[in-house]
């Protein structure tokens, strides 16, 4: 029997590793630290500090440039390590998001990132998977191969023995073991790898929205900021100092947070999702995880474990049920398993498959019968015939024997039976089903080669039935809890399977899938669009399913507007899994065809990662529009405290050197205190986000209006009694821009939960929040103990008069808070 050659060893793998390299293409345009400095210098806000710099110097206050200079260092150093943090989570997940390759070393099958892949590797190719280098074959079973993305032509090429495959095509149909010949910049894809540099990043419609929310502040900001130039030139006659003040309005009005929050949120998000055993291929697919009704999963593998194990053999003569320690077997019997066995690959990586040759040690003479044959042509499971035939022969012959394996029906129909032996088989096949065990038919035949090449169909072959082989593949035991979980956050979970109807109603009964009614693939076929649309309402079980009925499936689920999330692993399931609104790869037995049609690529391909994922996918979601609220309520009483002065006729509260400070305290309380706040008690007890609602909703915006109106309120009200009050304007600035830290700051905490006040929320763990609460505190502190930073803010001693009057504004400023997030609560919520 022919046996896969044995593969390097390590220590030639390392020797070649040092020699060549490893086997990826050069990165065009990665990212340095430069690159990354000189984007943020390049945002509106920097520019407009450099702008407030340079006037200071020219009206002369030399130590204003200087304490301004050493903010912006301190605010730039925040937010590039706020970048590079998103950066070194995203570059962390390179390792799981490379292509994998099933390959041979040291006699073992072993799958192994792409990028390991050295010159001299023996490498298993089948239907569906990427060519990871260059190759010459070994062996070649009805293998074709897709190389337009180097030759620009669409149809697949047969490729046979010696023939060479490239680097970036994809086996279409068949298998092979082929012997890597190059890899990285020497294959063929690596020498026109100049043309494939070029990746275009799409945004999102988040990233879209939040730009043309930036624009549009920025046009009223600078507009305001004109009229304000102009009403002080002309009041004080002194255009610099309403440069400056104008300058002041734009950065309190421009929300350049919201780049910073989507950038570490999504970046954060993805290796968060990570963690959960999901690896994220497109980011803004985060946006569409709250949003999921209908999640489509495949049972074997995802509900199920996908450990195989042969628990029946079912000849004509009766149904053997095997124990952990099995008893003999009879002749029947054993000839089922042996054919069994030579319908599956000799060095298996499928479970299934596996499970077969762990029992072949209940047909001793097994090797003595086939140890010469060797396996000469092989006929592939298609959509078209979910079987696999294996034709075997020994050397200087023609006579071949055929095994094939598939669907009990598929093969049944490929065997002359009388209708009483139809009969048996049927009661068999219920019997088995039953019991939650997947079935499989298995046949034999026999067949002359005559001529150079093989029959095309197995229309040529004449079989005669064995018997059924059943698996059991246990459900996975976390599985019940996270399908009530998921009908608890009102999302529908959907089984679809190609096992028998009898095996999917057990193990959709276990699972705690409504199985009362179930739909075949052959009655989807004879049912129209309109029809279909109908029928998906009602029903959450699906069997004998071909690929091309999971895609009617998705849009039938779409036509009734619900966001769909579907798992493949096929090539064929390539098209449904692009049309979901969730793409969800298998990541153990997943093709990379599937792999890089998905948007979500399941590394442990279970089930309650899916759930664990859309949990996640809420509470990222959650907490970025907590994020954006506080942003807009915070910069409203920023800008009032600038505004509102000048229609009366005064200092305006806050210069640059202010704002600047408030925002060294704002940009990491909204990047990362937001970011790192755990999910709310009922993230999982709501009913999905509608994937049309904006994150800047009316509610949202409204929200933070009333929030941000409130401390404005209590800020100038402050300001102007006190100058009313005949305070100099040192006192006044003081205290005002204290209420407002201090507000800022309970504005944080309150905001960190929608349904829990702000005692509640003190208890709940973030880490973050204590940070960045103390250092705005003890910066605060500074402020006004020291004299030289005292002067430059142009701030007063403090006094415990001044004190009481800051911790009461603050306590005013939070029941306010409270008050608004209340009624809204109730409003909202019903």
């Amino acid at each position: 029997m022919l046996s896969t050659p044995q593969g390097l060893t390590k220590s030639q793998v390392n020797l070649l590793q040092v020699q060549h390299g490893f086997n990826e293409l050069l990165v065009a345009d990665k990212k340095t630290v430069f690159k990354l400095l000189f984007r943020i210098l390049s945002e509106p806000t920097f520019a407009l500090l450099l702008m407030a710099g340079t006037l200071y110097l020219v009206i002369g206050k030399i130590d204003d440039t200087l304490i301004l200079f050493v903010f912006i260092f301190i605010s730039v150093g925040i937010t590039f390590f706020q970048e590079r943090k998103s950066e070194k989570a995203i570059g962390a997940l390179k390792a799981l998001s490379s292509p994998r390759a099933i390959v041979v070393r040291d006699g073992i099958t072993q799958r192994i990132a792409s990028r390991d892949i050295v010159v001299g590797d023996i490498l298993i190719l089948e239907e569906g998977d990427r060519i990871p280098a260059d190759a010459l074959l070994l062996e070649s079973h009805d293998l074709l191969v897709d190389e337009s993305l180097l030759t620009g032509e669409s149809e697949p090429v047969k490729k046979d023995e010696a023939n060479h495959v490239h680097a970036g095509c994809m086996v279409v149909r068949g298998g092979s073991i082929a012997q890597v010949t190059a890899i990285g910049m020497q294959t063929e894809l690596g020498k026109i790898g100049d043309s494939l540099k070029q990746i275009i990043n799409v945004n999102s419609p988040l990233q879209d929205d939040i730009k043309i929310l930036i624009k549009r502040f920025m046009i009223f900001g600078v507009a305001l900021s004109i009229i304000v130039l102009i009403i002080y030139g002309l009041i004080h006659d002194n255009w610099l100092e309403g440069a400056l003040t104008a300058i002041s309005l734009t950065m309190a009005l421009l929300p350049e947070e919201f780049t910073v929050i989507l950038t570490v949120f999504m970046a954060l998000g993805v290796w968060r999702i990570s963690r959960q055993k999901v690896l994220t291929r497109y980011a803004p697919v985060i946006e569409t995880l709250g949003s999921i009704t209908a999640l489509c999963v495949d049972k074997t593998g995802t509900l199920t474990l996908n450990t195989m194990s042969l628990e029946a053999l079912a000849t004509p003569e009766g149904i053997l049920i095997l124990r952990q320690k099995d008893s003999l077997i009879n002749l029947a019997q054993r000839e089922l398993l042996s054919y069994c066995i030579l319908a599956s690959a000799v060095k298996p990586f499928d479970p299934m498959e596996k499970a077969f040759h762990e029992k072949s040690y209940l047909v001793p003479e097994y090797q003595n019968l086939y140890g010469d044959y060797e396996l000469v042509h092989e006929y592939g499971l298609s959509a078209e015939l979910p079987a696999m035939t294996h034709l075997w022969r020994t050397q200087n012959s023609n006579e071949c024997i055929v095994a094939i394996k598939g669907a009990p029906e598929v093969v049944l129909k490929r065997c002359n039976l009388t209708q009483t032996q139809k009969a048996v088989i049927e009661r068999q096949i219920e019997d088995l089903a039953s019991q939650g065990l997947r079935l499989l038919g298995i046949a034999k035949s026999q067949y002359i080669k005559h001529l150079s090449a093989w029959p095309d169909t197995l229309e040529s072959f004449e079989f005669t039935w064995l018997g059924l082989v059943g698996l059991k593949d246990p459900i996975r035991e976390e599985v019940p809890a996270s399908i009530q979980k998921c009908h608890k956050a009102g999302i529908r979970v959907i089984m679809i399977t190609g096992d028998h109807t009898i095996t999917a109603q057990a193990i959709a009964k276990q699972a705690g899938i409504d199985s009362s009614k179930v739909l075949s693939g052959s009655d989807i076929d004879h049912l129209s669009d309109l029809e279909l649309r109908e029928v998906v309402k009602k029903i959450s079980v699906y069997v004998r399913i071909k690929p091309t009925a999971k895609l009617r499936l998705v849009q039938a689920l779409q036509a009734n507007n619900e966001v769909v999330a579907m798992t493949g692993d096929g090539v064929n399931d390539a098209p449904a899994l692009k049309a979901a609104h969730v793409g969800i790869a298998m990541g153990q037995r997943g093709t990379d065809v599937a792999r890089e049609a998905a948007s979500l690529v399941l590394l442990n391909d279970d089930f309650s990662s899916i759930v664990n994922t859309i949990q996640q996918g809420r509470q990222i979601y959650d907490n970025l529009h907590k994020a954006i609220i506080y942003v807009v309520a915070i910069h409203i009483p920023m800008a009032g405290a600038v505004f509102i002065p000048i229609i009366f006729g005064i200092p305006p509260i806050l210069d640059p050197i202010h704002i600047v400070f408030l925002q060294m305290v704002i940009d990491p309380a909204c990047a990362i205190v937001f970011e790192m706040e755990a999910p709310e008690s009922n993230v999982m007890l709501k009913p999905p986000r509608s994937i049309n609602q904006k994150l800047f909703s009316i509610k949202n915006i409204s929200m933070a209006l009333f929030q941000g109106a409130g401390l404005t309120f209590i800020v100038i009200g402050i300001y102007l009694t006190l100058l009313h009050m005949n305070y100099s304007h040192a006192v006044s600035t003081t205290l005002s821009f204290g209420c407002l830290v201090l507000g800022n700051i309970s504005l944080i905490i309150v905001s960190r939960s929608k349904n829990d006040h702000f005692f509640k929320i003190l208890q709940k763990t973030n880490p973050s929040q204590k940070w960045i609460i103390g250092i705005g505190i003890i910066s605060f502190g500074f402020l006004v103990t020291i004299p030289f930073l005292r002067e430059r803010f142009q701030f007063a001693e403090p006094s415990l008069e001044g004190a009481l009057v800051i911790f009461a504004s603050g306590f005013v400023g939070l029941v306010w808070y409270e008050l608004v997030k209340l009624t809204y609560r109730r409003k909202w919520l019903g």
